[in-house]
């Protein structure tokens, strides 16, 4: 009987499993999938099912996620994966596998699962964090959720406050995130994290944050914006962010204007005493350093910078009067430099130029070569003959009459060239104690000039021509013939969209000068701005954030690239 009694069982239990396999969804069917995430026993399974489901259609049509048959699987599972992430924060495990497969759908009607993640607890689900601020960079959040994303995002940020690699990658995947919503109630946390001052907190991060306010463009971030000009990482002075703070004051436009006048005028005693503090630090590590500092100078070379990267005519009189300012020839250098870059109007130029002139009689010797520079962005070709003096003066330097050469020639046209060609074979060689040789290297200058003169199209030729001499001196004369080629569209394309074409190509030349040759003159020709010069810089930015020619290029190209948006904003 007993026998018998435990046969039934073991039928029983038979036909129950019997049951149960048969009741199990279809392993392609997402609806089913879906249906079983609610069972702790299958929901491993039906993750994986779904995921390889949807990532299968997603390989098979290319990416393509508007596809109707991924659409189809989205709309069959999303609700499902969501109310299941909510409902079982205890299973970390299975819940990082569906914020994953939720990164992979992209689709918004994820966003409460994504904002219970960024929910975040200290190791336990920092990577569920992560992986949902990755995806709501991706998402196009509806208008009516940006503030509850922001909210979550900004509130996620917030309390991070280790210095575990794990903490700087939620912070960078926060920041990102932020950034792509565009919305400014994402000021506050952007601003907190921009000028926070901890040893817990690699300055990158600020660098990050700071960049991410440029995105948003939102004149509340000015008086922070200005204090980063000049922040520097806790115990390294030499790490900066004043150049993502300019390009982002530079974002903003006018209302960055009278707030940075009134520090170029010493009227803001907040950056004057950032400016004394960063002396400081500068002095501990290197006392002769900071002896050749002070405060007005510090904020006059951050000042001037940015008025001039800002480029409003209205500059030009408090710019001229700093050229001018009694007892330091420094700020009388950082003023004039930045009077080249301001969107002047041709009654400007004779003043301008007289500024440049008088500067440079009184700059000491390494300041002169970098005048001479600055004037070459001018495009002015009243300019030249004083090139031709300085060239000729055998009291100056030798750097300095060399880059007078080069100026000159790099700005010439075919009457011009021959002018200098006669006043380099009047220059004695080096053994009577002359530079004639040294002066002669700009002979593939002058050749190009000979060629082109003022032919736009045959210099848009010759900048594209990069540099394929192995040899250092053939070398080097290819590479002076493509940076004269971008000087003269420079002088002469200005509003030909073939000449801004040809040099957004060079942004990402090898060669640094190369590159800032292209980047001023797309400053000076690019009228309406250029989408494509915009998104070129911000992929060198993305790819060569580290890298030392990124480090001297950026100086120079965020402005350059803020200015650009700001005149497509504009139409020119």
């Amino acid at each position: 009987m007993r026998g018998g009694v435990a046969t039934g069982w073991r039928v029983v239990a038979l036909v129950g499993t019997i049951g149960l396999v048969a009741c199990r969804a279809d392993p392609d069917d997402p609806a089913g999938q879906a249906g079983e995430l609610a069972d702790p026993l299958r929901r491993q399974n039906a993750i994986a099912n779904l995921h390889r489901i949807y990532t299968g259609a997603l390989a098979q049509h290319n990416g393509d996620r508007a596809r109707p048959e991924l659409r189809a699987i989205v709309d069959a599972s999303i609700d499902k994966l969501v109310q299941c992430y909510i409902d079982n924060p205890q299973d970390t495990q299975n819940g990082l596998h569906i914020i994953n497969l939720l990164y992979e759908m992209r689709d918004p009607r994820a966003i409460p699962a994504l904002v219970r993640a960024l929910d975040w607890r200290a190791e336990v689900n920092e990577e569920h964090a992560i992986r949902a601020a990755q995806t709501i960079r991706f998402l196009q959040v509806p208008e009516n959720r940006k503030g509850e994303v922001v909210e979550a995002l900004s509130n996620a940020l917030d309390r991070v406050s280790g210095a575990r690699a794990i903490d700087n990658r939620m912070r960078i995947e926060f920041l990102h995130a932020l950034g792509a919503l565009r919305d400014r109630r994402a000021t506050p946390v952007l601003v907190k994290i921009a000028t926070a001052q901890s040893e817990n907190q690699n300055f990158l991060i600020n660098r990050l944050a700071a960049q991410k306010l440029g995105m948003l463009a939102d004149p509340a971030s000015v008086p922070a914006l200005i204090r980063c000009l000049f922040l520097f990482a806790p115990g390294n002075p030499a790490l900066r962010m004043n150049d993502v703070a300019a390009e982002a004051l530079v974002r903003i436009g006018r209302p960055a204007f009278e707030p940075l006048l009134a520090v170029l005028r010493g009227q803001d005693a907040e950056a004057e005493a950032l400016a004394a503090a960063y002396i400081e630090a500068v002095r501990a590590r290197d006392a002769r350093a900071a002896a050749l500092m002070n405060p007005a100078r510090v904020r006059s070379a951050e000042a001037t910078f940015a008025l001039g990267a800002l480029g409003f005519r209205e500059a030009l009189e408090p710019l001229l009067a700093e050229s001018q300012v009694q007892g330091d020839v420094d700020r009388h250098v950082y003023a004039a430099i930045a009077l080249v870059r301001l969107n002047l109007e041709p009654g400007d130029l004779p003043r301008v130029r007289e500024a440049l002139t008088r500067v440079f009689g009184e700059a000491n010797l390494e300041a002169k070569p970098q005048l001479l520079a600055a004037m070459r962005m001018l495009y002015d070709p009243e300019l030249t003959p004083f090139f031709l003096r300085q060239a000729a003066d055998r009291d100056l330097h030798p750097a300095v009459r060399l880059e007078a050469v080069l100026s000159y020639a790099l700005l010439a046209d075919r009457a011009q060239a021959a002018e200098l060609r006669a006043f380099i074979q009047r220059e004695p060689p080096s053994e009577d104690g002359g530079y004639r040789e040294n002066f002669a290297r700009n002979e593939p200058a002058l050749a190009a000039a000979t060629e082109c003169n003022d032919d736009v199209a045959c210099w848009a030729r010759k900048v594209r021509e990069r540099p394929t001499a192995r040899e250092q001196e053939a070398r080097e004369a290819q590479l002076l013939v493509v940076r004269k080629a971008c000087y003269m569209l420079g002088r002469y394309g200005r509003g030909n969209e073939a000449a801004v074409a040809a040099l957004t190509e060079m942004l990402d030349a090898p060669d640094l000068e190369v590159r800032l040759a292209a980047l001023t003159a797309l400053d000076r020709i690019a009228v309406r701005g250029s989408q494509a010069a915009i998104d070129k810089i911000e992929r060198l930015r993305e790819t060569e954030e580290g890298r030392s020619i990124w480090t001297n290029f950026s100086r120079e190209a965020l402005p350059v690239q803020a200015r650009l948006r700001n005149r497509m904003a504009q139409g020119g």
